[in-house]
């Protein structure tokens, strides 16, 4: 899976975001390597990465919410990507994931930021994605809704993520504790993926 690009990661990154990006990096590339863009034109591997999305979606977002002051919530729900993989599946005719889910408990708010961070980086990633499927005729309305996301907003959306990150994760040890979050996200999702794709 593709996430943030470094072209739009502008220099004089911010303390919290360099030190997710370092610490994420080989659960990143393992992940990058499991998707692996080359062979998302095959059909079947295509549904099962969108099943994939869709067992994920519908536990983490219930996860990362449980680490989220209620302050937070209409701004997570708000941001939501469930619905956009849901028409994907529809449109495509494939059934909703029937995955068992298993994902690594979210202890503390800076963990959920940490989580927050890869799937709002994901986002950014899925425009990369969304262009190579374009290609091979999938857009938002005929089953690439999920990498297309919030299309023209979404660069505007990372930049609030950015600030909110800052805010939220203003100590080391809150940049810790988001780190080890954003790795066990990662790495949930890759366990996931590769066990549908073996």
């Amino acid at each position: 899976m593709q996430f943030a690009e470094p072209a739009l990661l502008e220099p004089g990154l911010h303390a919290p975001l360099a030190a997710l990006r370092a610490a994420t990096r080989d659960h990143h590339l393992r992940l990058d390597r499991l998707m692996d863009l080359r062979l998302l034109g095959d059909a079947a591997r295509y549904a099962t990465v969108l099943q994939a999305f869709d067992g994920f979606l519908s536990a983490w977002e219930s996860t990362v919410a449980a680490g989220l002051p209620a302050a937070r919530q209409p701004w997570l729900q708000a941001r939501s990507r469930r619905h956009f993989v849901a028409r994907d599946l529809q449109v495509l005719g494939i059934a909703a994931s029937t995955l068992p889910v298993q994902l690594t408990p979210i202890a503390t708010g800076a963990a959920a930021w940490g989580s927050l961070y890869v799937m709002e980086g994901s986002a950014l990633g899925g425009r990369v994605i969304a262009r190579a499927l374009a290609a091979q005729g999938l857009r938002p309305d005929t089953g690439a809704a999920y990498f297309h996301g919030w299309g023209e907003s979404t660069g505007p959306m990372w930049r609030e993520f950015r600030q909110l990150l800052e805010q939220e994760l203003a100590t080391p040890a809150a940049v810790s504790l988001a780190c080890a979050g954003a790795c066990a996200t990662f790495d949930d999702f890759s366990a996931l993926l590769e066990g549908a794709l073996a």
